[in-house]
C-alpha cells in the first residue's frame, strides 16, 4: 500500500507511499463520446454495420466527492463504495450506496476502520471490505450487515493493493501487498470473510493488477512490482487455485480496470510508470490470448473501480491524476 499518489511521486494508486505535490481535485465533467469501437480523441476503425459499437461517457451523475482506489462491491440490485483514497494523502471510512438505475449516491454509515488501496467482494451474499491500507498494511475485513458496518474477521496477514473476485458465494483475493515483500503470491479464498483458506500461489506476483472474471476463470492483468510495471496476463482457476502466466500485454501496465464484454475483456487505463497515468485501451481476447488496441477513454484514468447493472458498466471515481468524482458508463451493443 503505498501511501497516496501525488502527481510527479513515485508512489502510486492502491498502495501508500507518503509524498505530496499538488493536492488532486474533482475533473470537470468530460464530453460524451461518440458510438464506435473505440472513445475519445482515438478515430474509430471502420467495421461492419452489425458489429458491436464501444462507448464510454458521463454517466450522468456524479460521486459526493473525489477519491479513488476504493472498494466497490455489486449486490446485483445496487453497488456499495467503501473506503478510498482523498486528496491530501487521507484515507476515508466512508462508504456508499451507488444506484445506477436511479443515477443516486446515497451515504451510508461509516466503515470502522478507514482504508484505501483496498478491495472488495460478495461472501454468501455479504458485501465486505478486505485489507487495504492507512498508516500501514491492514488485515481488516469489514462487513456490512444491512445496518451497520463491523468488523467481521481478518486476513491471515495484512494486505493492501490487492484484487478480489466474487465467484458464486465465494470471494477470492489475489496480488497485493504485505507491508515486506514486493508482493504477495498466495490466493485466498473465503466464503464468508471470517475463514480465509490458501488455494495456490500466483506465477507472477503483482499489486495494482487489472482484474475480471469470464470464462470460468480469473483473469489477472499486468500489476506492478517493485514500482515496475508489469506485462503479465494470469489466468487462475477459482475451484482448484491453479494459476499460469498465459501471455503478455503489450506494454507495462498497472492501476488498470478490465471489463468482460462480450467474448472479449477490455482492458481501459491505468499507468504505464508509476507517474504516467494512460487513457488507452486494449481488447484482450481468451480463446486466442490476443491483444490488441481498443481506443482511448475519454480522459487518462487510474485506481478506478468498476461495477455493473444490466448491460452497462460504470467506472467510478479514480485519478486523472487528480482524483476525480466522476463515473463513466461502459456499454457495448
Amino acid at each position: 500500500m503505498r501511501r497516496g499518489f501525488v502527481a510527479g511521486l513515485a508512489g502510486l494508486a492502491v498502495l501508500c507511499l507518503a509524498g505530496c505535490g499538488q493536492s488532486p481535485q474533482a475533473s470537470p465533467p468530460q464530453a460524451a463520446s461518440t458510438p464506435g469501437t473505440s472513445s475519445g480523441s482515438a478515430a474509430a476503425p471502420s467495421a461492419p454495420a452489425h458489429a458491436p459499437h464501444l462507448r464510454i461517457r458521463p454517466a450522468g451523475f456524479r460521486l459526493p466527492s473525489a477519491f479513488g482506489r476504493e472498494a466497490v462491491i455489486n449486490t446485483g440490485q445496487y453497488a456499495v463504495v467503501g473506503g478510498g483514497l482523498l486528496a491530501g494523502d487521507t484515507s476515508t471510512a466512508s462508504a456508499y450506496q451507488l444506484d445506477p438505475g436511479a443515477a443516486q449516491v446515497s451515504a451510508m454509515p461509516s466503515l470502522p476502520v478507514p482504508v484505501h488501496d483496498t478491495a472488495g467482494g460478495l461472501a454468501s451474499g455479504i458485501p465486505i471490505v478486505i485489507g487495504g491500507g492507512n498508516a500501514s498494511e491492514q488485515s481488516v475485513v469489514q462487513g456490512w450487515n444491512g445496518h451497520e458496518w463491523h468488523v467481521l474477521g481478518h486476513l491471515p496477514q495484512a494486505r493492501s493493493d490487492l484484487v478480489a473476485a466474487t465467484v458464486g458465494q465465494q470471494v477470492i483475493v489475489l496480488g497485493g501487498y504485505n507491508g515486506s515483500r514486493p508482493a504477495e503470491p498466495t490466493i485466498l479464498r473465503t466464503s464468508n470473510g471470517r475463514v480465509w483458506n490458501s488455494i495456490g500461489t500466483l506465477p507472477v506476483p503483482v499489486r495494482y493488477a487489472a482484474s475480471t472474471v469470464a470464462d470460468g476463470s480469473i483473469w489477472l492483468f499486468g500489476g506492478e512490482t517493485d514500482n515496475v510495471e508489469r506485462k503479465a496476463i494470469q489466468r487462475v482457476d477459482p475451484e482448484t487455485g491453479q494459476a499460469q502466466l498465459v501471455g503478455k500485454l503489450p506494454v507495462g501496465l498497472g492501476h488498470a480496470v478490465a471489463i468482460p464484454l462480450g467474448s472479449r475483456i477490455l482492458i481501459a487505463g491505468g499507468r504505464l510508470t508509476p507517474n504516467t497515468v494512460t487513457d488507452r485501451m486494449w481488447w484482450f481476447d481468451p480463446s486466442t490470448g490476443a491483444v490488441t488496441p481498443a481506443g482511448h477513454l475519454p480522459h487518462p484514468l487510474a485506481d478506478s473501480a468498476v461495477t455493473r447493472k444490466g448491460d452497462v458498466f460504470y467506472l467510478v471515481g479514480g485519478e486523472t491524476p487528480s482524483f476525480t468524482d466522476g463515473i463513466l458508463a461502459v456499454t457495448y451493443h
